[in-house]
């Protein structure tokens, strides 16, 4: 894998990634990434309040949690799901990216440059994943979530690792592929993310075709916000009951 452009295919809102500044009417809507990692800034301020308000959470720590599911299911979708299919990896460090806080925390995400980034010498891919995503992104923003609300570090590493299979979860790839893809992400991956939740394969009732799921270990506490329902993978619900939820909703 060499460094170059990169293009953002849309496959769908998920990996929706606008490339450039935002236009100045819309400047002062968009949040600088990097910013997030300090627990005491405006901007992870702007976020929390963000999904508070949209979900109803009546705690800090519920929305942190929340906030950390969904925010790694979008912000850095495209990087995870790019590297599955190509094995190459996006610049998704959070100082290329910005962020528009929306419903349930997220509702815009942009690059400042497309570009995609080159391996150190004899560095596989995945690793250089894991320093873009996990290291250089979504592990900091957790550790600064936890700093600010006090939510559990491990509940908030498992939204990481839920909003990372979530980007292979909801692709129509083969899903023997993106399984494996899975597993070789987390194998080794900062975080312990191998150990809170695992991937299934279910067949659709109606359609047939197989896809790949993912069970939680942990809880975003999203059951407690004033929609007052579990996430589809939530470790509250039995793990066969998932699965057939899961299969039906296809």
């Amino acid at each position: 894998m060499t460094g170059g452009r990169w293009s953002p295919v849309e496959r769908g809102p998920r990996w929706r990634v606008a490339v450039g500044v935002p236009p100045a009417a819309e400047a002062d809507g968009w949040l600088a990434a990097d910013r997030l990692a300090d627990p005491a800034s405006r901007e992870l301020g702007v976020l929390l309040e963000a999904e508070r308000t949209s979900s109803g959470h009546r705690t800090g720590h519920a929305a942190a949690l929340t906030l950390m599911a969904v925010y790694a299911g979008w912000v850095t979708a495209a990087a995870v799901l790019h590297w599955a299919l190509t094995d190459e990896v996006p610049d998704l460090r959070a100082g290329n990216v910005l962020v528009r806080p929306g419903a349930h925390g997220i509702a815009g995400v942009r690059v400042r440059e497309a570009r995609l980034l080159p391996p150190e010498a004899g560095e596989p891919s995945v690793a250089l994943l894991h320093r873009v995503v996990l290291t250089g992104h979504l592990l900091p923003v957790a550790e600064a979530l936890h700093r600010r609300t006090r939510a559990g570090l491990r509940q908030l590493r498992g939204g990481v690792a839920h909003g990372c299979a979530t980007a292979l979860c909801a692709s129509d790839a083969e899903a023997g592929l993106l399984e494996r893809r899975w597993r070789r992400l987390v194998r080794d991956a900062p975080g312990g993310l191998a150990a809170l939740g695992e991937t299934a394969r279910v067949r659709g009732a109606g359609d047939g075709r197989e896809r790949l799921v993912y069970l939680r270990r942990t809880c975003c506490l999203f059951h407690t916000s004033a929609e007052a329902v579990r996430c589809a993978s939530c470790c509250l619900t039995d793990r066969a009951e998932r699965l057939r939820a899961y299969a039906a909703a296809r």
